[in-house]
């Protein structure tokens, strides 16, 4: 009755089929102990002893399996509280990618160069998950270095145009900004960094690929000259 209570109450609510499962094997689990131990009592059985055993054993199961119980609430957490769904883009520990698939004990993620990163649910639980999907797009940051006697406005403005007019990139909220100064032997070098968001976060690569090419194309027209710092060996 308590089974089909909750798995009625669950759809209703939207809980996926998994977590309403795992709810019901507690709750019969439960119930089984609670009634093994009344039996017992009814024949007269030491309950105090059997409840004491029961928590030892209990316990050390508990410590060898820690980990494993630990991914499975936090499989829990993310199937109630949903910071991201399937399909959606994450970036987690240095890791970026599609979510294919959301278990109890773990979450596959798609990276944008094919492979497949199984994370512990638990890693999503202790660490900052930021999801692209949720916020629309994603901020790329383009810098650039030039000489300190260009005309940093007009190659600010080529930058500006170049990114307006490439196809995946917002119109708006695109900006141009001096972030600093470097030197470099005797002379002096001004970065600039162009940034702007891009609609989909899967053609992230591909856009910053062609607005650099294009931004090196409209520059060499206009004869500036942008600065790269030599190599290390």
């Amino acid at each position: 009755m308590i089974a089909t209570a909750t798995t009625r109450l669950g759809k209703e609510a939207g809980i996926p089929r998994n977590i309403i499962s795992l709810i019901n094997k507690v709750i019969t689990y439960f119930i089984a102990f609670i009634s093994l131990v009344l039996i017992l009592q009814i024949f007269n059985f030491d309950i105090a002893t059997f409840v004491a055993s029961f928590g030892i054993v209990g316990l050390i199961i508990g410590i060898g399996a820690q980990a494993v119980i630990s991914n499975l609430i936090s499989g829990i957490l993310i199937m109630f509280e949903k910071p991201f769904i399937i399909g959606d883009f994450v970036e987690i520990t240095g890791f970026q990618g599609k979510v294919e698939d959301i278990r109890l004990r773990s979450t596959s993620i798609k990276t944008f160069d094919g492979r497949i990163i199984t994370v512990p649910n638990s890693t999503f639980t202790s660490s900052a998950v930021i999801n692209y999907s949720r916020t629309g797009g994603i901020q790329v940051k383009i810098p650039v270095s030039f000489k300190a006697d260009v005309d940093i406005e007009k190659a600010s403005q080529i930058m500006s145009t170049v990114a307006k007019s490439t196809h995946g990139v917002r119109p708006y909220h695109i900006e141009v900004l001096v972030t600093g100064v470097t030197q470099s032997d005797s002379s002096w070098n001004v970065i600039v960094e162009l940034r702007f968001w891009v609609n989909q976060v899967s053609d992230r690569d591909v856009i910053v690929s062609n607005v650099t090419g294009r931004i090196k194309e409209e520059l060499a027209k206009e004869k500036i000259l942008t600065f790269s710092p030599p190599k290390q060996d």
